[in-house]
């Protein structure tokens, strides 16, 4: 990578990516101490949000090997990172006033049609970057599947629902670790 234009897109990337991380770990601190209380199906997503974001920082050397960025190309690039970055800070961000757990259930429920709205949103950029680099593979179909989830999710407010979804979408994100890990 000799392309100062592809370093500068890698960094912003990177910069974008961490903040996620940075934000994700205060949050999990103060549930660690106590400090706050969320609803489960909330820590869930938070824990999930976090593999995402460390699996994108983990994936930042492919873009090292892009060359001819344009300005255009480069904002594209960016929506994906900077809509999950939208989704952890509302997920992060909306704090219940009560602490009894039918509130936090419901103040989970409250805010999870937006919430899922931009994770579906991630994944349809995904599916969109695959198909730009021509780098379509059963991963990109995964993500569509993910992205179809995450749909239904946004469009209901049952909690059992929304727990089967976060199993589909957690053995989802699993296999695709588990791809890029063991190839």
């Amino acid at each position: 990578m000799d392309n100062p234009t592809t370093l500068l897109v890698a960094i912003m990337f990177v910069t974008v990516v961490v903040t996620g991380i940075v934000s994700i770990l205060m949050s999990l601190s103060e549930l660690v101490t106590g400090h706050q209380k969320i609803a489960p199906l909330q820590a869930n997503w938070l824990i999930f949000l976090l593999l995402t974001h460390l699996n994108y920082f983990w994936n930042t050397t492919l873009l090292l090997e892009i060359e001819g960025w344009t300005f255009l190309a480069f904002t594209g690039f960016m929506i994906g990172p900077i809509v999950l970055l939208f989704a952890t800070n509302m997920a992060i961000a909306i704090r219940p006033e009560a602490e009894g757990s039918s509130d936090l259930d419901r103040h989970f429920l409250e805010f999870s049609g937006r919430f899922f709205l931009l994770l579906f949103l991630v994944q349809m950029w995904l599916v969109g970057v695959d198909f730009s680099f021509d780098a379509v593979d059963y991963l990109t179909y995964l993500a569509g599947l993910a992205g179809l989830v995450f749909l239904l999710l946004m469009l209901t407010k049952s909690l059992k629902a929304h727990a089967a979804g976060a199993v589909l979408v957690w053995i989802g994100l699993l296999i695709q670790l588990a791809r890029q890990s063991f190839g």
